[in-house]
């Protein structure tokens, strides 16, 4: 992840927030890039990335319906501005490799022929993420290039990533691919909190139902939790704490506070209270420290 540029009025003192929305002075480069990004794909891109984002490029009025008028460029400047991020993340999904190809494959053109044939230079991943750094994104590119995702602490990061990695044992099941997916979800243009949160607390279950309930099931993270008092002298945590068990208290207590701040779980009669952004990645990062323990051994039975 490249980290975004600095403003001088801020390299001394409390750092610049990053920017959620297109800012004005980023708006029109963004539409230019979307623009050569899809005019140097085939038409299908373009209507997919419409269809992914539900924007009409056809329109009722001829005016619009012009055959001159490309569905690039349609795509680009017809996109609302509080959508145009959300076109560049579905856009990135389906580009080729970089450079983008030549729209004339059997004949070689150097990009300055086909600048003056288009006005459109081919573009790359790399272009985009100079403008996400300059204008101070909150949004950087997905390191396999196919999206865009929140900027993340690198130490935070790195935690979530290493907890991947241990999650990642035969013995801790799909543990690694929810917590990646829920990350994803998490930290993504358009999050899935509900989805996010619904993923952590499956990263967790399948790193811990070997440890603690490994005959059971249909265990859940709610039985899980029900079994921990009775598993109580059965289990050591690697920081022993001032009093015997501690560890293993603080463990539950972490478990149980994910479990229980699940409310879209169950429907009921009133209506659903669906999890937040904030409180989705703070689910992440518990279900992430969670995994970490119980996939290294730092909570194990004796």
């Amino acid at each position: 992840m490249t980290a975004p540029w600095t403003p001088f009025t801020h390299r001394d003192g409390a750092p610049a927030p990053l920017l959620v929305s297109v800012p004005p002075g980023l708006e029109m480069p963004l539409r230019k890039w979307l623009h050569s990004a899809a005019w140097h794909q085939d038409g299908d891109a373009t209507r997919r990335v419409a269809v992914r984002c539900d924007l009409v490029l056809v329109r009722d009025d001829d005016q619009y319906n012009d055959r001159h008028v490309d569905y690039a460029e349609r795509l680009a400047h017809w996109t609302p501005a509080e959508q145009l991020l959300e076109a560049v993340d579905a856009l990135l999904d389906l580009l080729t490799a970089d450079p983008a190809p030549s729209p004339w494959p059997s004949i070689p053109l150097m990009p300055s022929v086909l600048e003056s044939l288009t006005g459109l230079q081919p573009v790359t991943r790399r272009d985009l993420q100079v403008l996400l750094d300059d204008a101070r994104s909150r949004y950087t590119i997905r390191e396999d290039g196919k999206a865009l995702v929140a900027r993340i602490d690198p130490g935070v990061e790195h935690a979530v990533r290493d907890a991947v990695a241990n999650g990642s044992r035969p013995e801790r099941g799909s543990a690694s691919e929810h917590l990646q997916e829920a990350f994803a979800r998490a930290n993504a243009v358009t999050p899935d909190p509900v989805v996010a949160y619904s993923e952590a607390i499956k990263a967790v279950e399948c790193a811990a139902q070997a440890t603690l309930q490994p005959a059971h099931a249909r265990a859940t993270l709610g039985t899980m939790i029900g079994e921990l008092p009775k598993l109580k002298e059965k289990l050591l945590f690697e920081i022993e704490g001032r009093n015997l068990g501690d560890g293993i208290e603080m463990v539950g207590s972490m478990m149980s506070l994910l479990w229980s701040g699940q409310t879209s779980r169950h429907g009921k009669q009133h209506a659903t209270d669906r999890e937040t952004v904030a409180e989705a990645i703070a689910a992440v990062h518990i279900a992430a420290a969670l995994v970490q323990f119980f996939s290294t051994g730092a909570i194990r039975r004796k």
